[in-house]
């Protein structure tokens, strides 16, 4: 007689969830006691506050980018830097950076619609709602350059159309 094997546990894709066996946990802990047993570094990081993230590491992020996007300057190869680090600010993610960018330039309360290149990352839907713009999502599509533009002015002129609201479409967004 066959025995039937129990069906195998399906994997959630929609979170970052890698296998434990995939952490690299004598590293982490080197770094962590690295870290904690150097107050030059910890103390920062202990600070409450605005704090656009360390700085020597957005140094090295602004000169990379100056290398990356500036390959013949000699600014970037020289060890300056195009891209200066106070303009690099690192933060917890996506859906982080999307939220500040809400909670800076939209206000739910005068913004009618927000316009979102589709296909769009999927999680910012959520970041949406949460900043108050649930129903409000229009999506657009992208051609070979970007932002298909033809078809954006065409949603602006039928939202501006079917509104009878003095609300502005004040923010686009691009995944």
């Amino acid at each position: 007689m066959f025995q039937a094997t129990p069906a195998p546990t399906p994997i959630n894709l929609s979170i970052g969830f890698p296998s434990p066996s995939l952490f690299p946990l004598q590293q982490l802990t080197h770094a962590t006691n690295t870290v904690l047993s150097t107050p030059s570094i910890w103390h920062e990081g202990m600070i409450y506050g605005p704090d656009e993230g360390h700085f020597p590491l957005r140094k090295n992020i602004a000169q990379w980018l100056s290398r990356f996007y500036h390959p013949d300057s000699t600014v970037a190869t020289a060890g300056g830097s195009k891209i200066e680090p106070e303009r690099i600010c690192i933060t917890g993610g996506a859906s982080q950076n999307l939220a500040c960018a809400l909670q800076v330039f939209t206000d739910p309360v005068v913004t009618r619609s927000v316009f979102v290149v589709e296909p769009a990352y999927f999680l910012s839907f959520r970041v949406f709602e949460d900043a108050g713009f649930a129903g409000r999502l229009r999506g657009i599509p992208e051609d070979g350059e970007g932002v298909d533009v033809e078809s954006l002015k065409e949603r602006l002129k039928e939202d501006e159309q079917s509104s009878n609201s003095d609300a502005k479409v004040e923010f686009c967004f691009g995944a």
